[in-house]
């Protein structure tokens, strides 16, 4: 096992070089686009690329793979192409949200006007608006088509995984192995609050849709080995090498060395890459796993719709303020004290079933919800920040989702 115990170390020590200096708390921005000409037909990969080229700046890199346009580097963040065409931003992280917002509201402004003149249209929703999964093509990309096959015998809700949700990520710093532990078992115990909090799929399979946390329902059986949460959260010795142990021991399905991707099916890193692990193998490998909360060199939280801007400010600033905040991360750990895997499973059961009246953790996930925003107003401090959180707290108290107050 020495080849393993060398991949651990490598990985261990990309985890540790994450740590930045103890300090004030960046955040970054994951938004998914879906993109349909006012017909509802889903717009063919070649208009896509055509919407790409106009994003592209002065200065602004393309993203080649497989042979093909997949996306823009700029100096701000970098936009690709996920499975089916959705088109994704990623804004590198920034100190605070007024400046994170700044950057996405600029983009979806430019996105906007440059998706007009093709016959395109942007949404911003959980689910794709117009069209069932199994009729949106896949982009020509190796790694999507490997997936594609093997998440259709581990799950039923791969293909649907794939091509109709698009979601918000808001990424945080960690300061230390410790401060990393803490935050994540948060950010993995607020999950199901956070998840009905941003549900925003108000259509389902091209259908009206009444349930609640589409998006979550689907992640929940897509594939046991590498979404949900982790199995060892709440052991005594989770942290860095447990984290590294688990995602380099389970099946990989592809891999990726340079510019060459591969299936490589249920065999593992541990299996598939030699013992020196390199920065390129190490990233692909975290990529391929899709917990909930996700380490790379920052913890990834993954359960939020994608919604309109102005939620996603909202959103980054609940966000902002218990991350950013050690004793409001204490304050959750106690509060739920005592609970397990299991029962984070059963609450984001909970919710997908019952919404705002589901009991998760033993009480009202309501009144969890207020206790959680009550946690986050009391440590924004500025009118601008109140200003961006007051419409995703507003539905909070109605008991309302996103997905019940747009209209479409």
């Amino acid at each position: 096992m020495a080849n393993l115990t060398r991949q651990k170390e490598a990985m261990i020590r990309y985890f540790q070089d994450g740590c930045k200096p103890e300090g004030r708390l960046s955040l970054g921005l994951e938004v998914e686009h879906f993109l349909t000409h006012p017909d509802g037909a889903p717009a063919a990969f070649a208009e896509v690329q055509a919407l790409l080229e106009s994003l592209q700046q002065a200065g602004d890199q393309p993203i080649l793979q497989d042979g093909e346009k997949m996306g823009v580097r700029s100096d701000a963040y970098l936009l690709t192409l996920e499975p089916a065409a959705q088109l994704e931003i990623s804004i590198l992280p920034q100190a605070g949200v007024g400046a994170l917002m700044a950057v996405y509201e600029g983009f979806a402004a430019r996105l906007n006007r440059a998706a007009r003149p093709l016959g395109l249209r942007v949404w911003t929703l959980g689910y794709h608006p117009t069209r069932r999964a199994e009729s949106l093509p896949l982009i020509p990309k190796k790694r999507y088509e490997v997936m594609d096959r093997y998440l259709q015998k581990r799950g039923r809700h791969g293909t649907q995984m794939m091509r109709g949700t698009a979601s918000t990520q808001v990424s945080v710093d960690y300061f230390s192995e410790q401060d990393f532990v803490r935050k994540y078992r948060v950010a993995c115990l607020i999950a199901p609050l956070l998840a009905l909090l941003t549900d925003n799929a108000p259509i389902y399979e091209a259908q009206p849709n009444r349930s609640a946390c589409v998006r979550t329902t689907i992640w929940n059986d897509v594939d046991p080995d590498r979404c949900g949460i982790p199995p060892m959260l709440m052991d005594a010795d989770f942290g860095f090498e447990a984290y590294a142990d688990y995602v380099l021991q389970k099946p990989l399905v592809v891999s990726r060395r340079g510019h060459r991707t591969e299936g490589v099916g249920r065999k593992s890193a541990f299996e598939v890459y030699p013992s020196a692990l390199q920065r390129e193998e190490i990233e692909q490998i975290l990529s391929m796993f899709f917990f909930d909360v996700r380490l790379k060199n920052y913890i990834e939280i993954r359960v939020a719709d994608s919604m309109p801007a102005g939620y996603i400010a909202g959103y980054a600033e609940v966000i902002k303020a218990i991350f950013s905040s050690p004793a409001a991360q204490e304050s959750i750990l106690r509060h739920y004290a005592g609970a397990t895997v299991g029962s984070i499973e059963a609450a984001k059961l909970g919710v997908c079933c019952h919404g705002y009246q589901a009991q998760i953790y033993g009480h009202p996930v309501a009144d969890e919800i207020a206790w959680l925003m009550a946690q986050a107003k009391s440590r924004i401090s500025t009118p601008e920040a109140r200003r961006r959180l007051e419409p995703l707290a507003a539905l909070a108290a109605q008991k309302k989702t996103i997905r019940e107050a747009i209209a479409l």
